[in-house]
């Protein structure tokens, strides 16, 4: 008789792991699923008081990008991913990186400005030369 006790005990044990394994499966498959969403962006390039015309909007790790209009609006041209990172830039502005966060369609980056030195310098006519007095 503890033989038959014994291995019940042992289907029962063995029945509980299946399911928890299966269960685990179930829920690490829907997390994967979650995570491979993939969806539109689209958004404005902003700073202090005005939209950024022509900003790039470039997908981090490739050359997949897009330019803001003249309004600083912008559809990025591939679907995105949780976790993918846009890099925005724009000449006299600092770049920025926006992370795409669960359930991200619309962003509006923020560019701070950055101060920008022109060096040059000033053209002037070269030295004459003076005349050497003959000697008499």
């Amino acid at each position: 008789m503890k033989t038959k006790h014994i291995t019940t005990k042992k289907k029962v044990t063995g029945a509980i792991t299946t399911i928890c394994m299966m269960l685990a499966l179930v829920f690490t498959s829907q997390t994967a699923q979650a995570q491979a969403v993939e969806r539109t962006v689209s958004g404005v390039v902003k700073t202090h008081n005005s939209v950024v015309p022509g900003a790039a909007i470039v997908l981090k790790g490739t050359n997949i990008g897009v330019m803001a209009d003249d309004d600083g609006a912008f559809t990025f041209p591939q679907p995105l991913k949780d976790n993918d990172i846009l890099i925005v830039s724009s000449m006299a502005f600092e770049d920025m990186e926006v992370k795409i966060e669960r359930g991200t369609t619309y962003i509006e980056p923020f560019l701070e400005g950055t101060a920008i030195v022109i060096v040059g310098a000033l053209r002037t006519a070269p030295a004459q030369k003076k005349a050497i007095p003959k000697s008499l």
